[in-house]
Parts: C-alpha cells; structure tokens; sequence
C-alpha cells in the first residue's frame, strides 16, 4: 500500500477518509494561502476529528519545513531524489492546471549560483 500510495496516492485504493486526507495535505503543501474553511469541512464531512486535522497539519508543516531546511542549507541531492522530485513537480503541475491553481516556482530554478533567482 505504501508504494502505491507513493507511487500515486489518487489511484491507491484508499478509504474516503485517506483520500481528503492526502488530498488536504497536497493543497496545504503547493497552495497554502488558498485553504479554507471548506477544506476543513471537507475533512469533518469523511470523519476526521478536529484533533485529527490538527495532527494532519502538524505532519504536513514538519515535513515541508524539513525540505526548507535541506534547501536552506544547500545539501546535495542524488540524481534518482531530484528525479523523483521533478516527477512529483510534473504530477503536482497537472493537477494544479486541472484545478486552475498556479504553482510557485519549482526549487531548481529559483537561483543559480552567483545569478539572481528566476522568481519575480
């Protein structure tokens, strides 16, 4: 079940519950500025407690906290972890168009040593 959910949690056969859950967590993670009470409703309505959403938005902000702080300190990636990530970028971009959702800048073109970052 984990590679699957890995692999592509929206074909992974998972409970309702699972799939607001992940689903919650992929928008707080590429659009946090666009949650809202409806997202939060969303969770209650498939029956997670509201204890529950607050330990889904813990886990969501410590993980993407951490990749903040391996991006901050410039730590080098292997090649196979950078492909994972563009593909998770590509999967990401996808659905966002699906949903009309802009995404900001991808990490590996926000700068370039000794040039300015890409982003506006």
């Amino acid at each position: 079940m984990a590679e699957a959910v890995k692999a592509d949690w929206r074909k992974a056969q998972l409970t309702p519950a699972e799939y607001a859950m992940l689903e919650y967590a992929e928008k707080l993670t590429i659009n946090p500025s666009g949650m809202t009470e409806a997202d939060i409703e969303r969770l209650r309505e498939v029956g997670w407690a509201d204890r529950d959403i607050l330990d889904i938005v813990h886990v969501c902000a410590y993980f993407n906290f951490r990749v903040r702080v391996v991006d901050g300190l410039g730590l080098e990636l292997s090649e196979r972890t950078i492909e994972a990530a563009q593909e998770g970028r590509q999967r990401a971009e996808q659905l966002a168009r699906e949903r009309d959702v802009e995404l900001p800048a991808p990490m590996w073109e926000l700068a370039v040593e000794g040039q300015p970052a890409t982003r506006g």
